[in-house]
């Protein structure tokens, strides 16, 4: 109707009209667009007379039409429509963006209980997927604005073109001349004013004809051209949706990978701790044990993994240990930023190796290690744990296990078949997945690695099967192998080749050593061409055949990583509530043990090395009890005193003389200058000896010896007895410092006591102490002597056989000094005959008289003769020291020798004390205690620490304990996040469709 009013608006009659022209007819060929009842109303007009117009007064006359409510209708349905787009999109995308947000919170969440790295990278997405979303929106809302104002644009420049093509057909009798238009229109003009205007309508002037169809055709146009632009919008908005569907499927995908990667890496932690908590069953989460005859191809196929050659090799067989291979994937991104290598490995059991980043050095270690093994045990039980940190690794614990022989050689145990079987079958029993590697050129049937998993897994539930140097077979039989249809595993087989070009590294995988992550790319790659050569081209086509599950055969090294990590992640997924009761137990059970023995006391090495060190101290500070100056002056005293008992020993009592000296004490009027110099030159002579004989050597000497024997008491009581090393270390710096300060001590008490040496000063209450210390002295030696002849007198039989034993002895030795004085006036006469004859004699008398006693009777007597001797000289020297006259004073020293000595070695050990407490024991109680600090506390490092603490077997029994604890709650923790994780997960899948999967969908 809008079309029809403007189209008759536009045709009525003008004044500047120009004059009537005769209508021409419709041409035939436009019939056939023209409907039935069309072609009526075309008829009419066709005889309706109209008036000529002028062609240049139609771009005006459509312009002013069209110009204002065109617009109008066009921008109230553009905005309507718009609007309505616009609204429709925001909601749209809000829906899209809370949902991403709740996703990717609810992977964040997921993420932060794998690890706390994982959480701030999931964090970091969120924080750009908001950006990205927001970002995103705003774009899309210019991008939309800016693409409806362009389609708006085109749209009226299309519908000004088809109103451009169709004039002609709308106004065809303006554009055609001739007569038989002319004729057509004079007749209708007639017809017209002949009837008075009966065919006009309301709204219609005269001779205006009716509205053309084609105004229809238009509005028809221009519905179409709106309802294909939305059309067009909506499909580009499905696209967009679809696409952020998708991306984010693969966002969530790549989450979970990298959640279950940090799954089991966690799961690899939780092994290495178990396993040095523990080497029970009970408590071992599975690993891949890889077994096979020693031509299997084993070591290529391990190396493929790892992308370097770095297992030991040789003629005859090396590996004679199992190893125990830990593969920890790090990120590629980790060396760049660290000194760490970007690829290293590392022996727990050898750690002061450290980091070892050459893998030829790694292959080094574990040859002599495997060969460390006795030549006639061949093969030990002992594993060796190996760690490679790299990013071109998968998370995977492998065991590699000695091959499987036929036959032993000349040169190996006999038993030697049967202990690798042994060795074998303890490894691949369960929860362990067995690698069966079996070489395509030999047939399964003899496959070894086959026939012991058949035994422990009948059903091959857990065992892969590798079959190696497939391009030694036809691609038909090795496709036939790779089916399992003889021998089915339900993880199925996987052919490899394993095998690099020589020009590739000069051998298998060899990595040049020191060289760079490309050149180990290179080798790997190297691998995967030639895997991909032959699995690929024209073997393709052989390979892509389906199994017996209905899935495509499994070939290449790539494969077999994933397959796998796949395998080992559900395994260990499936044992995880079996380890956590498990390790739930032995929590519990170390716990009470725990509680029981040491009431929850906990203890570390570095405390008990403070405590054995303070312990120390304080023993050694009690013992320097025994070294204070009345001690050691007490002791040098004890020393001196023998000094000057055997000196008057050597001077005096062996002097027959002595008693002459006794007798002249007793005379009153002789005074001490009338003494005889005799005695007077025998007294300076005593003295002499006394403060001569190196009392400063000896004095320090006994001192540094009763530090040692100190020390030595020390070092080798509780709790240093479990600490050899430790005590040795004692030992030795404490003798250091006792040598070190010896021979200064030993020259400043020499210089000290150097004036005694030439003249000795007494006063009367040092002669008296020293007549009272001699009388006791004098009385402890008689005191010996008494007892001596007791033991004597007993041994002999009573005090009458011991009388006549001494008056024997007595006539022997004055027989026998006749007899020598008889042989020295024999000789003077050189009468040797005579001599000999009465020497015969007197011979045979002497024996005649040794019958009466043995042997041991005239040893006994003659001692007792001695001490009887000495008994009555000493209490002769008793008596003069008691007498008046050495009661009167120092100067009576020649009369009382005894008393005189006493004084001076009182005053020697009063001056040695002095000084050697100065410069020996004050040195050494300062030192000692800080040489403990600095070389047993302060110089061990935290292995040492931790080596010493464990030589006691209490505290290492006790640090065993705890730690166990310690490592078990650690477990315990992480295996309940893993299964709170797995809770949370399954919760999750049930309230949304999105998350239906959950973290352990493909374990659970």
């Amino acid at each position: 109707m809008l079309v029809r009013r403007l189209v008759t608006s536009s045709l009525r009659p003008r004044a500047t009209l120009s004059p009537v022209v005769h209508a021409r007819t419709i041409p035939s060929h436009l019939y056939t667009r023209i409907s039935p009842p069309s072609r009526h109303v075309h008829d009419q007009i066709t005889k309706m007379q109209t008036r000529h117009l002028s062609f240049s007064t139609i771009p005006r006359m459509m312009a002013r039409a069209f110009k204002v409510p065109l617009y109008g209708a066009a921008i109230g349905a553009g905005g309507f429509g718009y609007a309505n787009y616009k609204l429709e999109g925001v909601r749209t995308a809000t829906s899209d963006f809370l949902n991403n947000v709740s996703d990717t919170v609810s992977s964040a969440y997921h993420s932060t209980s794998a690890s706390i790295s994982s959480t701030l990278s999931t964090a970091s997405s969120i924080s750009s997927s908001v950006a990205n979303q927001l970002s995103e929106t705003i774009n899309g809302v210019a991008t939309d604005a800016k693409d409806s104002a362009g389609t708006f644009a085109e749209g009226t420049r299309e519908w000004w073109s088809a109103v451009k093509e169709n004039l002609p057909d709308w106004f065809g009798a303006d554009s055609s001349g001739g007569p038989a238009g002319a004729e057509s229109a004079s007749g209708s003009g007639s017809r017209s004013g002949g009837k008075g205007g009966s065919s006009w309508r309301p709204g219609e002037g005269p001779g205006e004809p009716s509205p053309s169809p084609e105004g229809g055709a238009l509005l028809g146009l221009l519905g179409g051209m709106a309802l294909s632009q939305e059309d067009e919008e909506s499909s580009e908005r499905e696209k967009e949706r679809e696409k952020r569907l998708e991306q984010r499927a693969e966002d969530d995908h790549k989450g979970q990978e990298h959640q279950l990667l940090q799954l089991t890496k966690k799961l690899i932690e939780i092994r290495s701790v178990l396993l040095s908590v523990d080497q029970s069953d009970a408590l071992k989460l599975p690993s891949i044990v890889v077994i096979g005859s020693q031509s299997s191809g084993k070591s290529s196929v391990l190396e493929a993994i790892v992308g370097h050659e770095f297992l030991p090799k040789g003629n005859n067989m090396v590996t004679r240990r199992p190893i125990e291979l830990t593969l920890i994937h790090t990120s590629p991104g980790a060396a760049s930023s660290s000194t760490t290598p970007a690829e290293y490995g590392v022996f727990p059991g050898l750690p002061h190796l450290g980091k070892v980043t050459s893998f030829s050095t790694i292959q080094k270690t574990l040859t002599d290690l495997n060969l460390a093994v006795p030549h006639e045990l061949a093969v030990s039980d002992d594993p060796i744990q190996l760690q490679i940190h790299s990013p071109h690794v998968p998370d995977l614990t492998l065991i590699d296990l000695p091959g499987y022989i036929q036959l032993s050689s000349m040169d190996q145990p006999d038993a030697l078949k049967e202990n690798i079987s042994a060795l074998c079958d303890k490894y691949i029993r369960e929860p362990n997945i067995i690698l069966a590697v079996c070489a395509a050129d030999v047939d399964l049937a003899n496959s070894p690695a086959l026939r012991s998993s058949r035994r422990v897994d009948p059903l091959g539930t857990r065992t892969i099967g590798v079959v190696t140097k497939m391009d030694l077979v036809p691609p038909t039989v090795g496709a036939e192998i790779l089916r399992g249809d003889r021998y089915p595993l339900h993880l199925g087989y996987i052919g490899v080749v394993c095998k690099a070009p020589p020009s590739v590294g000069g051998g298998v995988f060899r990595s040049l050593t020191g060289g760079s992550s490309d050149s180990t790319s290179n080798v790997t790659g190297a691998v995967l061409r030639r895997e991909d050569e032959f699995f690929g081209g024209k073997n393709a086509k052989v390979f892509s055949a389906k199994g017996r599950s209905g899935e495509k055969i499994m070939t290449g090294t790539d494969t077999l990583r994933r397959r796998l990590m796949d395998v080992l992640e559900t395994s260990m997924a499936a044992s995880l509530h079996g380890i956590t009761n498990a390790v739930q137990l032995e929590l519990e059970d170390a716990s009470y043990q725990f509680k029981v023995q040491y009431n929850d006391r906990r203890i570390t090495s570095e405390s008990y090395v403070a405590e054995t060190v303070d312990a120390l101290k304080s023993r050694f500070k009690e013992y320097t009890s025994q070294f204070t100056r009345p001690a050691v002056r007490s002791k040098l005293k004890t020393m001196l005193d023998d000094k000057v008992m055997n000196i008057l020993e050597q001077l005096y009592w062996n002097d027959p003389r002595t008693a002459e000296l006794s007798r002249l004490s007793e005379d009153r009027r002789l005074t001490p200058e009338e003494l005889d110099a005799y005695w007077k030159f025998k007294l300076e002579t005593a003295s002499s000896l006394l403060t001569k004989s190196g009392i400063g050597r000896d004095s320090t000497a006994m001192v540094a010896e009763g530090l040692r024997q100190l020390i030595d008491s020390l070092a080798t009581g509780e709790p240093f007895t479990w600490h050899p090393e430790a005590s040795s270390r004692i030992v030795d710096f404490s003798h250091a410092i006792l040598r070190e300060r010896m021979g200064m001590t030993a020259d400043q008490v020499e210089n000290c006591i150097k004036p005694f040496k030439y003249e000795v000063e007494v006063d009367p209450r040092e002669w008296a102490a020293g007549r009272e210390r001699a009388e006791g002295k004098f009385d402890e030696e008689i005191g010996l002597v008494e007892g001596k002849l007791g033991e004597i007198r007993k041994r002999v039989g009573g005090s009458r056989r011991l009388g006549g034993l001494i008056r024997h002895v007595g006539d022997l030795e004055k027989e026998e000094e006749e007899r020598r004085q008889r042989r020295m006036s024999r000789l003077s006469r050189a009468d040797e005959a005579v001599s000999e004859q009465e020497e015969g004699g007197d011979s045979d008398g002497t024996v005649l008289d040794a019958y009466k006693y043995s042997a041991a009777q005239i040893v006994d007597g003659r001692n007792a003769l001695l001490l009887s001797n000495r008994l009555t000289l000493l209490k002769l020297r008793s008596q003069a020291l008691k007498s008046r006259r050495c009661k009167t004073g120092p100067e009576q020293a020649a009369f009382c020798p005894e008393a005189f000595l006493a004084v001076v070695a009182d005053k020697l050990a009063y001056t040695s004390t002095m000084f050697i407490n100065i410069e020996l024991l004050e040195q050494f109680f300062y030192q000692f205690p800080r040489e403990i600090d600095s070389r047993i506390l302060y110089d061990l490092n935290r292995d040492e620490i931790a080596k010493f603490a464990r030589e006691n077997p209490k505290i290492k029994q006790h640090l065993d304990l705890q730690e166990r604890k310690d490592k078990l709650e650690q477990v315990m923790r992480s295996l309940q996040s893993l299964v709170n994780l797995q809770q949370e997960s399954k919760g999750a899948g049930v309230g949304s469709s999105r998350s239906s999967g959950g973290l352990f969908t493909k374990f659970f």
